[in-house]
């Protein structure tokens, strides 16, 4: 995740424990923006860090052309 990134401010009741308490680290996410970069292992774990909820970051995740991650790992 880029520094600088927009990040939800709100945590869903569906977040993932280890996210919420990532998310609550002091001075992470100032007004929704992220302060430093941050790596994932996994992307369904970047979306969830990025929307505040549970997430299949392999359909969430989008190329500039619409394709979600799973259509690209298809088409490889």
């Amino acid at each position: 995740m880029s520094k600088f990134s927009h990040i939800e401010v709100i945590d869903s009741n569906s977040i993932p424990e280890k996210i919420r308490k990532m998310r609550q680290k002091d001075g992470l996410i100032i007004d929704g923006i992220l302060q430093e970069n941050i790596l994932f292992n996994s992307p369904s774990y970047a979306a969830a860090f990025v929307i505040g909820g549970r997430v299949n970051g392999k359909e969430a995740w989008k190329d500039t052309n619409g394709r979600s991650l799973n259509d690209i790992e298809k088409s490889e």
